[in-house]
């Protein structure tokens, strides 16, 4: 039967999320948990799957042992993608690695400070409440002791709204206006970098099939290449100056040229130059956007088709097509920012490499 509360966690705080599963019982929420927590990504069950597609809260136990789990990875993706409620829980203190931060992405915490205590509990059953009643976490948590401010900054996860036309003047082609104001030139902006981005890491790489060292290597990568993006979107849209660095550090293991410095070099601090770049990204994205639909789509068959549907040849052959032509467009999305930031991330060319 579905249950209101889905828990996920880490074999290591077992005790901690029994104690947890029966106060939330106690408190009259239905709660579920895998009591096995089945480790080895293979045995990913499909109970477990129907498990998140069918609750209303999907409650993550954050320790460091959690953040490191690719079935834990493959959960929160799953309850992204089902528009979850999800309520993260720290339990034990821990940096959240790229995996995570699309789905926490502007969402308050829950802290028990390694605390399992009634006054916790209780806070926490009301939060699960108003949440099953209709609130936002924002809504739900509010004056609640245990809640924390989100760590993760928010990403608008909707679509941007086409730049508003300015009044009087006359207007050539959504270029330059003609009297009365001005528009930067280029495409009426629709796709959110951070937020492909966010789809990519779940969709290509947490469902890959990888080990955690190389799922954080290559998320790394990928979230710095479409941070890169983002921030030509924002000298395009003036909210960011042609001087200024990237937001996020340049990946250890990127190829770069000796003076690199994160920002783009003077030879290319023109506007005319980055509206041209941000021309080509704004079709590559609305490319990869539509496949990551595609594969989406795959996705969910194949995880709720059980063994039959990891046996059948067909789909898989469907899946492995999407993430290549995916992969294809970010490597020549990668080498787009090559030329202009002089930096180079590897993960695109060796995801492809793998994937053929």
């Amino acid at each position: 039967m579905p249950n209101d509360v889905f828990i996920s966690y880490r074999r290591k705080d077992k005790e901690f999320v029994a104690q947890l599963h029966q106060e939330l019982i106690k408190r009259g929420v239905s709660a579920w948990f895998d009591m096995e927590n089945i480790e080895v990504a293979d045995h990913w069950r499909t109970s477990i799957a129907e498990g998140i597609r069918d609750c209303k809260v999907f409650v993550l136990v954050l320790s460091p042992d959690a953040v490191e789990s690719i079935n834990i990875r493959k959960e929160v993706d799953l309850a992204e993608t089902h528009n979850k409620k999800i309520v993260p829980l720290l339990w034990r203190k821990t940096e959240i690695p790229a995996a995570f931060e699309y789905a926490l992405a502007g969402i308050q915490w829950i802290d028990f400070k390694e605390t399992a205590s009634d006054d916790n509990f209780n806070q926490l059953a009301e939060v699960v409440n108003r949440l099953l009643g209709g609130s936002s976490l924002a809504e739900a948590a509010s004056g609640k002791q245990v809640a924390i401010a989100a760590p993760i900054p928010p990403i608008a996860k909707e679509e941007a709204p086409a730049p508003a036309a300015e009044e009087g003047g006359r207007k050539l082609g959504g270029g330059r206006k003609l009297g009365g104001g001005r528009t930067l030139g280029g495409p009426k902006l629709r796709q959110n970098p951070l937020v492909i981005n966010g789809e990519v890491i779940g969709k290509v790489i947490t469902s890959f099939g990888l080990d955690v060292e190389d799922q954080d290597f290559l998320n790394d990568e990928v979230k710095w290449l479409f941070n890169a993006v983002n921030h030509l979107y924002h000298i395009q849209r003036s909210e960011a100056g042609l001087s200024d660095p990237i937001p996020v550090a340049i990946p250890p293991e990127a190829v770069r040229e000796p003076e690199a410095t994160n920002a783009l070099p003077s030879q290319y601090q023109d506007e005319g130059l980055v509206g041209s770049a941000v021309n080509g990204l704004e079709s590559s994205l609305k490319n990869v956007n539509d496949h990551l639909k595609n594969l989406a789509l795959l996705l969910d068959r194949e995880t709720f088709g059980g063994e039959e549907a990891k046996r059948n040849v067909k789909l898989q052959n469907e899946i492995k097509e999407e993430r290549q032509k995916i992969v294809q467009v970010l490597d020549q999305v990668a080498a787009t920012i090559e030329y202009y930031f002089e930096i180079r991330v590897t993960a695109p060319r060796q995801l492809l490499d793998m994937l053929k």
